[in-house]
């Protein structure tokens, strides 16, 4: 037999496999997991009734003059106050609707992202207003919302998350120089309670599991299933790596002030990041991607702090580049890093 015959009779046979596989597992006795109960009142119904209200160029907010901002947010009050009474709430995602209704879900994702927007146009004004306490409220809300909106939901739902919290954490971390030790402190407590809260990545993996579980059950070809299983463990790793990347971000965003306040009141850089428990945070953030502490070397008053970012090496203290769909991005992250 030719070997290129044999090599696709192989292959052929491989996605056959594969396909049988899919049925037995994903369409075996066992019915996938109930989705937990949504809370009452959710939160995240508050956060569509805001989308639902925004007016104005939101996206542009970037290029509006303090004219065009204040415009812009006096017209959008309501949709900050819903918001902000969703984020005061439990949130999740009515996945079981969700599944049944793909094409609304992802309008709401695209409406959702423009309330993001809403509130770093809402900070952006404050700085220029020189109220830099409001402004990093505004800014630590955007993340908290990237969180919340995604809370329960599936793949798609994190990355939109990830997607608001670096529109969040972005003019963030450039405000970070700028505030003082009292204004930092209030900083570090609500990103130390929202990481505390924050999504694990295994809950997203349950979440698409049971999508997969539906999809299947509604009619997909699994031999489709099975040949484009590569590629969908492929875009698993890559949205798993953006979740630990934006995670990393916040924690050094955090770190990084609680050192900045240490060093005002005591003229030097501490020894080691355990110097900061309890005075400047509750506790020492780990790195995501090594799942140990920070790298952390003080320099005098200085000192060099960074995650070992997606590769998983310490290099050094060499910055990361920005990062590349599809490509294991080489060096070391820091809290001001490219996303």
């Amino acid at each position: 037999m030719p070997r290129k015959i044999r090599t696709l009779l192989l292959a052929l046979a491989a996605v056959l496999v594969l396909a049988v596989l899919a049925v037995l597992v994903l369409s075996g006795g066992r019915n996938p997991a109930r989705s937990a109960p949504l809370p009452n009142p959710n939160g995240y119904d508050d956060f569509l009734k805001a989308a639902g209200l925004v007016t104005g160029d939101v996206g542009g907010f970037l290029t509006l003059d303090h004219e065009g901002l204040g415009a812009l947010v006096s017209t959008n009050l309501e949709s900050l106050r819903l918001v902000r009474l969703g984020l005061s709430r439990q949130c999740a995602l009515p996945a079981d609707s969700a599944m049944t209704n793909v094409a609304g879900m992802l309008s709401d994702l695209a409406a959702l992202k423009r309330v993001a927007q809403l509130l770093v146009a809402e900070g952006r004004l404050r700085e220029m207003d020189n109220r830099l306490a409001d402004a990093a409220q505004s800014y630590v809300d955007a993340i908290h919302f990237g969180k919340e909106m995604s809370r329960g939901g599936f793949i798609i739902n994190r990355l939109v998350g990830i997607a608001c919290e670096a529109i969040g954490d972005n003019p963030l971390t450039k405000l970070v120089p700028k505030l003082h030790c009292e204004e930092a402190r209030t900083v570090i407590t609500e990103l130390e309670r929202i990481d505390r809260a924050g999504i694990t990545w295994e809950e997203v993996r349950r979440n698409e599991n049971s999508f997969s579980h539906y999809q299947l059950r509604k009619g997909f070809n699994p031999i489709t299933w099975a040949m484009t299983r590569w590629q969908r463990w492929r875009s698993l790793q890559r949205a798993a790596t953006r979740h630990n990347r934006v995670i990393a971000h916040e924690r050094l965003l955090m770190v990084e002030l609680a050192l900045r306040c240490y060093e005002s009141e005591q003229a030097r850089a501490p020894l080691g990041l355990e110097q900061l428990v309890p005075q400047y945070l509750q506790g020492v953030p780990l790195d995501p991607f090594s799942g140990g502490p920070m790298i952390y070397h003080p320099r005098g008053t200085n000192w060099l702090l960074y995650s070992v970012g997606e590769d998983g090496a310490d290099d050094g203290g060499k910055r990361v580049g920005r990062s590349v769909s599809g490509t294991v991005t080489k060096g070391d992250l820091f809290y001001d890093s490219p996303y």
